[in-house]
């Protein structure tokens, strides 16, 4: 018997703790965004279908049937050659006889990358699930981020596959635009997610791991304007039946409701933080992951 080997760091979303996870691909494939040092110095490799097949194999016949999801990864697995990651997903429901649902990351370049064609046959075969991090809806945000892609064309793409059926969990991060650009990336960011209409919404918060400039020309956000800039963003949702969360370890308040019917809720405690926070002394504050960067 033996279990998947992982090549560190392994990261996946907190909703994934439970899913048995698959490191079909290393690393990102991309790599080059200005604020994330998650794969910096992770080689991005394609992992041959063997070695993954190995792996299946070595996983006992009695956890199998236990098994009810799974998670791909790394960054954007679904950036895997469509024929091979067909083998990949067909193998998991072969040797998997009570699976449910497989999820991964998914990178705009792969997104857009594959045809339709490719991404109903994926689709086909219980991958329904993608986890996407626009970041921004704003692309001069999105060119700081050195994000490579243009927010509207990555829209239309996305709001295909969920005609599909894919169900998409989206990430935008706060403070992203510096003072400069906060309330064109809460307002446009907010008009993104209002055309999607994702299943799910998470709003993180910028934690530098990379570009130590990263502010030097959109000045670093105090605490009062990733308070304003979140307030904003969640005003200007249009969106229905949205799950809405804001509770990763990068985040400086929890939020958790369903947008638009606990807006006003989330935008009270919002309010209520920014006076707690006036009332400390701390609004013209950084947020501590900034400090090195100042």
């Amino acid at each position: 018997m033996h279990i998947p080997e992982y090549s560190y760091p392994l990261y996946r979303p907190p909703s994934e703790a439970k899913s048995l996870i698959f490191q079909i691909t290393e690393g990102c494939s991309y790599n080059k965004c200005t604020f994330c040092g998650m794969y910096v110095d992770k080689k991005f490799r394609i992992k041959p279908f063997e070695e993954f097949k190995y792996e299946v194999d070595g996983i006992p016949e009695y956890t199998k049937k236990h098994i009810k999801r799974i998670f791909l990864a790394d960054g954007d697995a679904v950036i895997y050659p469509s024929e091979g990651l067909l083998k990949i997903l067909d193998y998991l429901q072969e040797k998997f006889p009570n699976l449910e649902s497989i999820r991964s990351y998914a990178g705009p370049q792969a997104l857009l990358e594959k045809s339709f064609y490719d991404w109903r046959a994926i689709f086909s075969r219980k991958l329904d699930m993608l986890y996407f991090g626009l970041e921004s809806g704003n692309n001069e945000v999105l060119k700081i981020m050195n994000k490579g892609m243009d927010a509207d064309e990555v829209k239309e793409k996305i709001r295909g596959l969920q005609k599909i059926g894919f169900d998409f969990s989206v990430m935008v991060i706060l403070g992203a635009g510096g003072v400069k650009y906060t309330s064109n990336h809460a307002v446009d960011s907010a008009r993104w997610i209002s055309e999607v209409n994702p299943k799910y919404l998470s709003l993180l918060t910028l934690f530098l791991r990379r570009g130590k400039n990263y502010f030097q020309y959109i000045d670093t956000p105090r605490f009062r304007h990733l308070i304003d800039e979140a307030a904003e963003f969640i005003e200007n949702i249009r969106g229905e039946g949205i799950i809405f969360r804001s509770n990763h370890v990068s985040n400086l308040f929890s939020l958790k409701g369903t947008l638009d019917r606990d807006k006003d809720r989330l935008l009270e405690y919002l309010s209520n933080v920014r006076s707690h926070c006036a009332g400390k002394g701390i609004l013209e504050s950084y947020p501590d992951f900034y400090q090195e960067n100042i």
